[in-house]
């Protein structure tokens, strides 16, 4: 781990998975287009840099930003985004994702000691959701990586979390791409941290957002959380 970054050395999604990702968000777009994104995405990581965030890190891909990149407002389905609404073939992706990043997380020494204990997990690979990933690792410095499974109460703690705050407006990727923001928490809304206090909260892109909803629901799906669980959350 660097930093609270699990570092693995290799991607931890496949370049089928990313591509079936990809076709989730923009159904309209190219295949050929959606390939070509995902390729980039799965550009080898370079360890030895990193990008500092007030006293942590995380890795700074080659490709970062050529996953979101290049999007046509026409080919993504907001509604489907804003919503946070998954089919059965959307979680199926998600699920084939959640079981790809929990073996590649099984070979690292996180995820021995967490199989050895049996934990469960709800894993983030910042292969996907790079912006996320840095706004979690953020939270998880002053939260903590242990969480409590409470979907009940997320309604309240979601508009606990940006209560004032306003709409998240427009954000600018890395290579000039603007797409839609959107406000990302943590600890995550159907959770609760061990302290009551305010989540940490920053805009992301609202198709990361969406793409980490699948993840955490294809975590439960794998894993049958329960009210009251403990999960443990790890950033790859």
């Amino acid at each position: 781990m660097t930093n609270g970054a699990v570092v693995l050395g290799r991607p931890a999604l496949s370049a089928s998975t990313m591509t079936a990702i990809q076709r989730r968000v923009a159904p309209r777009a190219g295949l050929a287009a959606a390939a070509a994104r995902a390729g980039q995405s799965l550009v080898r990581p370079r360890w030895s840099k990193f990008i500092p965030y007030i006293g942590l890190a995380i890795t700074a891909y080659q490709g970062y930003g050529a996953f979101m990149a290049g999007y046509n407002e026409t080919e993504v389905d907001w509604e489907k985004m804003e919503q946070g609404l998954y089919d059965a073939e959307d979680l199926a992706v998600f699920r084939t994702g959640y079981r790809e990043t929990r073996a590649a997380f099984s070979g690292s020494t996180a995820g021995v000691e967490a199989d050895r204990a049996r934990q469960k997990v709800i894993l983030i690979p910042s292969q996907a959701m790079p912006m996320i990933a840095v706004v979690d690792l953020q939270g998880i410095a002053l939260h903590g990586r242990v969480l409590t499974w409470d979907p009940a109460g997320a309604p309240a703690r979601r508009r606990a979390a940006i209560s004032g705050r306003g709409p998240a407006g427009p954000i600018t990727l890395a290579d000039g791409t603007t797409v839609r923001g959107s406000w990302e928490e943590y600890p995550f809304a159907v959770t609760r941290g061990p302290r009551p206090i305010r989540a940490h909260t920053d805009r992301v892109p609202l198709i990361e957002n969406w793409i980490q909803g699948g993840f955490i629901t294809a975590a439960n799906r794998e894993q049958t959380f329960i009210p009251g669980d403990t999960v443990h959350v790890h950033i790859l």
